[in-house]
């Protein structure tokens, strides 16, 4: 700790002739610093090197603490741990409040008047070192804690060390007065990153990841200076985040260094800015957006430069900048814009603290990384930055070959290839233009739904859920592209055709419903109902499309008669379920006729059962079920 390294070491000197003084200094010294810049670390690690000097020394953290019997607490545990086992609370409790004394204060002078001395378990810290942290976190009123503390310098002729950020105990009046008569000493205690980042992964699990953040602590240590950062403890979570997403990597990943290397460069950088307030989990999504507006504005800037000479002096930069814009501009060599996994990934992990397994694994197989002659050529395009030219014209020529001859069936693939060949043609790096690419995708999607294959794709269920996803991500990917006019353009022809095929299909699709209410009742319950987190591949696939009425209600009614109670019951929770919301109903109001000639089918065929159990059953099942449903259906539909 005292090595050359070490920017406190000044401070590690002074505390070592400080605290082997043979008589009392009669004043405490003060560890000032800003909030995670690793006072609590430092001073921590010399409390270790005095216990292993057998120098008597007690440490409490103030944060959240209330009342000096708090304190006290701390100090008996420490002073006497065995009392602090379980099965002591009691007798403690009594012990204690039996010698413990009233106390006084006189804020003005700093004085504690005593009706007793101390709790007597408090004598056994004669001669030790107090160390008190977080002085501004204390509940205790400021005038109060300090005349406490001062009681130990003045009355127990105790050295007292004082951790805090000074920055918050100034905005009280009256600290300037009461630090003249209590602190003797102030240091600022310097970010010893490299110190700390050596303490700090010896908490990792895993020994690769020990190793491997051994080997790049440059690389952290210049991210920090970018981000101009010096609090401590983001560095420990960042750790501890690199450790938990590490675990969850393939084999084949945990050993290629250059990957490694972007993933904690995008992890640390978004830790810094999101856990120093400056960028909310929800805006890394923008930084997409305002990547491609930095570029266009780039290249209005270069085209329009004589302009700007000779203009009135407005300086453009004077602009206040938002937070994605501050971002983008601070670390352009990382493309944030772009990170892997996909921006929504990181959204996740730090908004929810998600690591998606599955995105994860299949982001890695799309991903520059693991590339291999089996990598499809518009994935390997995807990075076109990093090609040679040669490489670069002879992926671009294939790709255009088979964008050509209609070799992509995937909805989603076809997007995605669509939006690559419209960023590269508006870059200046394909010769068709935006207006040409845009015309032939729309022709390519009337192909397929001409040769009824915009249905066959294995994305298809539900294809408005897979459109509204492709437009972000597709196969861990993001879109290129997406925010030029021409792209967007194309999605709103996708969505147009797409919905013209929903609707055709949906008689179809409502057999297969049918068949699978008979078949799998817990899988159509899932189908029919908003969606979940789990079975994400069947739930609430119809959730919002009003597909039951294309079922003919006496078909319907006639197998949920055919079953037992249980089934019924489900189906019944069902359509409860599937009505619940205001503003899914608004999109289901087609269902209200059908539902009510369900109603009333029920109702007849209990009618004909009347006195049976079975006909209860379905009396019970409208009562209980489909009428709720209707209300609900109904109070939609009712003007306001």
């Amino acid at each position: 700790m005292t090595s050359e390294n070490n920017p406190n070491s000044h401070i590690e000197a002074y505390l070592d002739y400080y605290c082997s003084l043979s008589h009392a200094p009669g004043f405490a010294v003060l560890l000032k610093g800003q909030w995670g810049a690793g006072k609590t670390w430092f001073i921590k690690k010399y409390y270790e090197k005095l216990k292993a000097h057998k120098q008597k020394c007690l440490y409490v953290s103030l944060y959240g603490m209330t009342t000096f019997s708090e304190i006290e607490d701390a100090f008996f545990q420490q002073l006497h741990p065995v009392r602090a086992f379980k099965g002591m609370a009691i007798i403690e409790k009594i012990f204690k409040e039996a010698i413990k004394s009233t106390i006084k204060f006189d804020i003005e002078n700093i004085k504690l008047e005593t009706q007793e001395n101390l709790p007597d378990y408090l004598k056994d810290a004669d001669k030790s070192i107090l160390i008190f942290d977080d002085l501004e976190r204390c509940k205790i009123e400021l005038g109060s804690i300090l005349g406490y503390i001062n009681y130990f310098v003045e009355h127990q002729d105790l050295k007292v060390v004082i951790i805090a950020n000074e920055d918050e105990l100034l905005k009280e009046s009256s600290y300037k007065d009461i630090k003249e008569k209590l602190i003797g000493k102030t240091f600022g205690v310097t970010l010893d990153f490299e110190g700390a980042l050596e303490n700090f992964i010896t908490v990792a699990n895993n020994s690769d990841v020990r190793q491997f953040l051994s080997d790049n602590t440059q690389l952290l240590q210049k991210l920090y200076e970018e981000a101009e950062s010096e609090n401590l403890r983001i560095l420990k979570q960042v750790v501890l985040e690199f450790d938990r997403i590490f675990e969850k990597l393939p084999d084949k990943a945990k050993n290629k260094l250059e990957f490694l290397k972007d993933i904690l460069n995008i992890l640390t950088v978004f830790s810094l800015e999101i856990k120093s307030g400056r960028l909310l989990p929800k805006q890394i999504l923008e930084l997409q957006e305002e990547f491609a507006y930095q570029r266009e504005k780039r290249i209005k800037e270069i085209d329009s430069y004589s302009h700007q000479q000779s203009s009135s002096g407005t300086n453009e930069n004077s602009e206040e900048l938002t937070s994605p814009q501050n971002i983008v501009n601070k670390y352009p060599q990382l493309k944030l814009y772009d990170p892997f996994p996909s921006k929504v990934w990181w959204q996740a992990f730090f908004d929810k603290g998600i690591i998606d397994r599955q995105e994860l694994e299949q982001s890695l197989s799309t991903s520059k990384y693991f590339q291999d002659k089996n990598t499809p050529d518009w994935v390997r395009l995807r990075h076109f930055i990093d090609l040679a030219d040669d490489e670069f014209s002879t992926l671009l020529n294939k790709l255009e070959s088979e964008y050509a001859n209609r070799q992509f069936i995937d909805i989603g693939e076809i997007t995605y290839v669509t939006g690559l060949l419209l960023n590269l043609s508006n870059v200046g790096l394909y010769s068709k233009s935006k207006e040409d690419i845009l015309r032939d995708s729309k022709l390519y999607i009337d192909q397929l739904r001409e040769n009824d294959q915009l249905k066959s794709s294995p994305q298809y269920v539900p294809l408005t859920q897979v459109i509204e996803n492709i437009y972000g991500i597709y196969r861990g990917l993001e879109v290129q592209g997406r925010e030029l006019d021409e792209f967007k353009e194309f999605s709103s022809y996708i969505n147009k055709i797409s919905e013209e095929a929903r609707i055709e299909s949906l008689p179809n699709e409502a057999k297969i419903l049918l068949a699978t209410m008979q078949s799998d009742i817990g899988k159509f319950y899932k189908m029919i109902c908003p969606r979940s987190l789990e079975n994400q591949d069947v739930s609430g696939i119809y959730s919002e499309i009003p597909i039951l009425k294309h079922i003919d209600p006496a078909v319907f009614v006639e197998k949920i008669v055919s079953m037992n109670f249980e089934h019924q019951k489900t189906i019944g929770a069902g359509l409860i379920e599937r009505y619940k919301l205001d503003w899914v109903n608004e999109k289901l109001i087609e269902e209200l006729d059908w539902l009510k000639s369900v109603r009333d089918l029920l109702l007849e065929e209990a009618d004909n059962r009347k006195g049976k159990l079975s006909g209860y059953r379905l009396e019970w099942l409208v009562e209980n079920c489909l009428n709720p449903a209707i209300e609900k259906l109904e109070a939609k539909h009712s003007p306001a």
